[in-house]
């Protein structure tokens, strides 16, 4: 003997049908945009500040760098001297 298949009463299934045309309208919207992938800068932009500060006053005021690129060359030492004294290093 076979089971009556279910209907619901006319009230649910109109309210059923509804969501149901609903849910196929969300399913037709459109895509978002894409935008272009940011770059770390621009994600990140007080990071990159604080980076770039600190690196350019460490190597601003790095002796060592200094010494190499900007100061004026030492003199040559005497032939007989080959040390420099501290106040000229």
């Amino acid at each position: 003997m076979p089971i009556p298949e279910y209907k619901p009463p006319k009230e649910i299934q109109d309210l059923l049908d509804q969501r149901q045309t609903q849910q196929q309208g969300n399913q037709q919207r459109r895509r978002t945009a894409v935008l272009p992938k940011r770059s770390w800068i621009q994600r990140n932009p007080r990071l990159f500040q604080i980076t770039a500060l600190t690196t350019s006053l460490l190597i601003f005021f790095s002796k060592p760098i200094y010494d190499i690129f900007i100061a004026d060359p030492l003199p040559l030492p005497p032939a007989g001297e080959t040390r420099v004294p501290p106040h000229k290093r």
